[in-house]
């Protein structure tokens, strides 16, 4: 797995999220596995601050060249921030997914429960290892 970037502390989501726990809030982004899979990204969508959203809804549409697809919002919680400077430089999320080109940050509604539904440690090394063998190209 050496390919990927997959910082430990963080936690992740079955659809390629990443989740960084700051005090009371959640910082989101997509993982180095997503960017890669996806290619150049050419498009997203973020959401609105202020916007309460449920876990499992649309949090934020990417597309690429070769893909498109959805992020979905990994607890429910209301958006505190969005990053403005994606809509205008969507290659952050190819060039520097983890720091520059994070998505938002909300506050969940249970930040407790919440991650109880994530990915986290050892099990984000066997899921990673997981999807690499599933989507790798036999050579």
């Amino acid at each position: 797995m050496e390919q990927y970037n997959i910082p430990q502390g963080l936690y992740y989501t079955h659809d390629h999220a990443w989740v960084k726990v700051e005090g009371n809030t959640i910082r989101i982004g997509v993982t180095d596995f997503l960017q890669k899979l996806a290619g150049e990204i050419t498009f997203i969508r973020i959401p609105r601050v202020g916007k309460a959203l449920a876990a499992g809804a649309t949090l934020s549409s990417i597309q690429s060249g070769k893909w498109a697809g959805k992020i979905q919002v990994p607890m429910s919680g209301k958006v505190l921030e969005a990053n403005g400077e994606l809509p205008t430089n969507p290659k952050l999320l190819n060039s520097d997914s983890y720091d520059a080109g994070w998505i938002c940050v909300m506050e969940p509604d249970d930040l407790a429960a919440g991650l109880q539904n994530l990915i986290h440690g050892d099990d984000a090394d066997k899921f990673f290892t997981e999807e690499h063998a599933k989507y790798s190209k036999p050579e």
